[in-house]
């Protein structure tokens, strides 16, 4: 049996794990911000229970939305065989293999040096033809993963409200763990892709404060 960050890692990509850990601690951020801003008395409580009751939520949508998805994109990748497969003759075959996959070379290989890579491509898509696109036990177990990292990364945030009597220092606490937390994560960020950690890590920070004060002052 494996851990949860073995399970997490096993089903989710880098750059997935990070993004749904912002958009977490930016959610939890906005909420405590809006409840400040609003003038409203509100309980330790109250709040523990908005921000997890709403990244809980969010998290089964966010889980939902990435089974969707990947079924999607599979369905995408199907059609684009069946539409290379359905060509009238080679040519046509090899051009549409080009419009595919030409992008994502850019500028990096010659047209010549991408013929025979167009031809390996129609040869494995001659091989290995569209199967029915289903939701699949990797869809299932990333969506389950995406649940459980919005729900983790967020305990940090709540436990002031649960560890500190007054509600003011324990919305301070909450909002400097979660800034915090978005430092470590832009760090972690900026390791991973070879840029400056520190400025990743600070960047990273900066982008959440903004998008919190902009869903504040939109009403969210």
């Amino acid at each position: 049996m494996i851990g949860p960050k073995k399970f997490i890692h096993r089903h989710l990509r880098p750059a997935d794990r990070l993004g749904e850990i912002m958009f977490g601690l930016v959610m939890a951020l906005g909420i405590t911000g809006a409840a400040r801003l609003g003038g409203e008395e509100v309980t330790n409580r109250e709040l523990f229970v908005a921000v997890l009751g709403c990244n809980i939520a969010w998290g089964i949508v966010d889980g939902v939305m990435f089974v969707l998805v990947g079924l999607f994109e599979r369905g995408r990748q199907a059609r684009m065989v069946r539409g290379i497969l359905a060509a009238k003759d080679e040519d046509a075959a090899l051009r549409a293999v080009a419009e595919e996959f030409d992008d994502p070379f850019g500028e990096l290989a010659t047209a010549e040096e991408r013929a025979p890579i167009h031809r390996l491509i129609l040869d494995l898509a001659r091989r290995s033809p569209p199967r029915a696109v289903s939701v699949t036990r990797g869809d299932f177990f990333g969506g389950i993963a995406v649940a459980g990292l919005i729900f983790v990364s967020t305990v940090p945030v709540v436990l002031p409200f649960v560890l500190v009597q007054t509600t003011e220092i324990a919305t301070r606490l909450s909002n400097l763990t979660a800034v915090s937390m978005l430092f470590l994560l832009g760090h972690r960020w900026g390791k991973f892709t070879g840029s400056s950690p520190v400025k990743t890590g600070l960047g990273i920070a900066l982008v959440g404060i903004v998008l919190v004060l902009v869903t504040i002052g939109l009403g969210g």
